[in-house]
């Protein structure tokens, strides 16, 4: 996916799933971005929470999956641009996955007793 661009309105809060590598860039004015660890989750409302603060022009690279919360801190409108991360993964890494996917399913279907 491309980058691209979000308008959040003062007080007005986002709520999304990010994967792990997605950069999150303000633009204009300043963001607060609030998430944790999304392999936590069992831990409910006891898993630590990270707290981001950008500032017009810095830059957060997220470590890893998370359901994350962007509020548009200040009295004026922030626009952040939203980078994915890596565009997918590469057709030598899908057909070697296929591969030895292919290989376990043979080996459990003809496995002898």
């Amino acid at each position: 996916m491309k980058p691209f661009e979000y308008r959040y309105a003062p007080g007005q809060v986002h709520a999304a799933w990010f994967k792990r590598e997605t950069a999150i860039v303000a633009l204009e004015g300043t963001l607060r971005l609030s998430y944790r660890d999304a392999s936590l989750d069992w831990l409910l409302g006891d898993a630590p929470r990270v707290s981001v603060v950008l500032c017009e022009g810095e830059r957060h690279v997220l470590p890893y999956e998370a359901f994350v919360e962007v509020l548009a801190a200040g009295q004026r409108a922030a626009i952040a641009q939203i980078d994915t991360g890596p565009r997918g993964q590469t057709m030598v890494a899908t057909i070697g996955r296929w591969l030895v996917s292919i290989a376990r399913l043979n080996g459990a279907l003809f496995r002898r007793s």
